[in-house]
């Protein structure tokens, strides 16, 4: 059992101890690395190619004594009282450092020393090398046991012989070897420093990139307020921790507001649910009454008949609701077709005056607003405007509706649910001097079924769904209007419809429509 899982185990330790692809390294060490093969192979290169440079100069010197050695060795000739090697002696006398080498082939390839030194006594270039190079400037050859280089001259002689001029390059070759070691030595030194410089550099360029690390960490375990300190403008982190920073307050802002929908949500369900069940409970009870027989008489059966019936509209009547909020979520077409809006308030305001005679409801109106709207929709408007005013305000309270015809008011509305139509307006205002709405509330007043007192339920006698005012806004920017709360003058509520007016009604194509009945004060 050992000997099986052996290799398998050796093959596991190479796998864990095989490094990491470059792909996989972190960007800190990325850069570092880079920068310290970049300098390392700059320094390497600098090297190699100023040891060259130096070796070639030195050549390029001693190749000149040699030059000036031949010329001198050449002169000697027109000298028959001087004998040639002497004044090549005499000529080499004055030069020091390198290890020299100076005799002669006869033209029997004999070999005769003139000036060496002890150790370097023997020819370094052989007959047949120099009979090739003769005359022919420098040139490179290896001699001895430790092929030491040298760089030799050859002068053919009157008597068809050679003389031979050799310097060692041994010198040269250890002055550029020593130059060559210090520059490495000192290339390795700026190699390790260049290192520590890069690492302590990148970890301090890559610290707001760390930080960002952290707060992208915090966030997500659950710190969404948590945000990057890093805001500089002039930098790269900073212009990245800016983008940061914004993406994450839209997207703090998109969850806030995904919170507040399902809450908004759960509080609507809450209440459709406690307005379906009022009604239920009421036709279950007159139910079970009549089932115990407690509905005895004619009188007492029409009567909690009735009662059921009424509680069947009412539930029908916040389903209708229900479906028309529905449908304009969606987006269904409306039929919009030539509207007189003056036509329509005048409607409201017979209905409103008929069912509550009560009141106090006037009418000021110009004699035609012409639109396109769905005509249905829009006396829904109306009439939920105009039964929202009677509802909460006290009985002698005045309602005032106003129909005008005009370019876009400038106004401050508190509220405003939809966009400013463009061009001519047909303006619907319906206006009561009653007690207000408090300011609190007025941000959330056409929300649906928005109570400003949450412990409160709806009266089991109060009429319509609590929708009326969401159903008026829903119609409202479905037909590309606007509606606005505006603030109260000096006290009560003005609710303002701005529609997108069509002048080219106005040119008879409405039917008349019945005068509005007179003020009543």
């Amino acid at each position: 059992m050992t000997e099986s899982t052996t290799p398998t185990t050796r093959a596991a330790r190479l796998r864990a101890w095989r490094p990491r692809r470059w792909a996989h390294w972190t960007v800190r060490s990325r850069l570092a690395v880079t920068m310290v093969i970049v300098c390392g192979c700059t320094l390497l290169a600098v090297n190699v190619v100023g040891t060259e440079l130096l070796r070639s100069y030195l050549a390029d010197r001693l190749d000149g004594q040699l030059d000036r050695i031949g010329q001198t060795s050449l002169s000697s000739r027109a000298l028959p009282d001087s004998p040639r090697e002497t004044a090549v002696a005499q000529r080499l006398g004055g030069l020091l450092g390198a290890p020299i080498n100076v005799g002669s082939y006869d033209a029997s390839g004999q070999w005769k020393a003139l000036l060496t030194s002890p150790e370097f006594a023997a020819p370094v270039a052989s007959f047949a090398s120099v009979t090739v190079h003769a005359d022919r400037g420098p040139y490179t050859v290896t001699a001895g046991a430790d092929a030491a280089r040298w760089r030799i001259i050859a002068v053919t002689s009157p008597d068809g012989g050679f003389t031979t001029i050799a310097l060692s390059l041994q010198e040269i070759d250890a002055t550029v070897d020593r130059m060559l070691l210090a520059g490495l030595l000192l290339s390795v030194f700026a190699i390790i420093l260049v290192a520590a410089v890069a690492v302590g550099v990148v970890r301090v360029g890559l610290r707001p990139l760390t930080r960002m690390q952290d707060t992208a960490a915090a966030i997500a375990a659950g710190s969404i307020m948590a945000r990057v300190a890093d805001t500089d403008p002039h930098t790269e982190p900073g212009r990245l921790g800016i983008a940061l920073n914004t993406m994450l307050a839209r997207i703090g802002d998109a969850l806030a507001y995904r919170e507040a929908t399902e809450q908004r949500l759960r509080q609507f369900l809450a209440d459709v649910s406690h307005e379906l069940r009022t009604p239920l409970t009421s036709v279950r009870g007159f139910a079970e009454l009549y089932r115990r027989g407690g509905a005895a008489t004619v009188d007492e059966l029409d009567a909690t008949m009735l009662r059921i019936e009424q509680e069947a509209t009412r539930m029908t009547a916040l389903v209708e609701d229900l479906l028309l909020l529905s449908a304009l979520d969606e987006d269904r077409t409306l039929e919009l077709l030539p509207t007189d809006l003056t036509g329509i308030a005048a409607d409201a305001a017979r209905d409103a005056q008929a069912r509550h005679p009560g009141r106090v409801i006037t009418l000021d109106a110009v004699a035609s607003a012409p639109v396109r709207a769905d005509e249905y929709r829009l006396r829904q408007v109306a009439t939920n405007l105009v039964a929202n005013a009677i509802a909460h305000t006290p009985a002698d309270t005045r309602i005032a509706i106003r129909v005008r015809y005009e370019p876009p008011p400038p106004a401050d509305p508190v509220v405003a649910i939809g966009q400013m139509p463009g061009g001519p307006l047909a303006v619907l205002e319906v206006s009561d001097n009653g007690p207000g709405i408090p300011v609190e509330h007025a941000p959330h007043i056409f929300e649906r079924m928005y109570r400003t007192d949450p412990s409160r339920g709806r009266k089991a006698t109060a009429d319509g769904s609590g929708l009326g005012l969401s159903i008026v806004a829903a119609i409202v920017t479905a037909h590309a209007g606007r509606i606005e709360l505006l603030r109260p003058a000096p006290h009560g509520a003005t609710f303002r419809v701005l529609l997108p007016a069509d002048p080219t009604l106005l040119e008879g194509t409405l039917s008349p429509t019945a005068p509005p009945s007179p003020p009543r004060c």
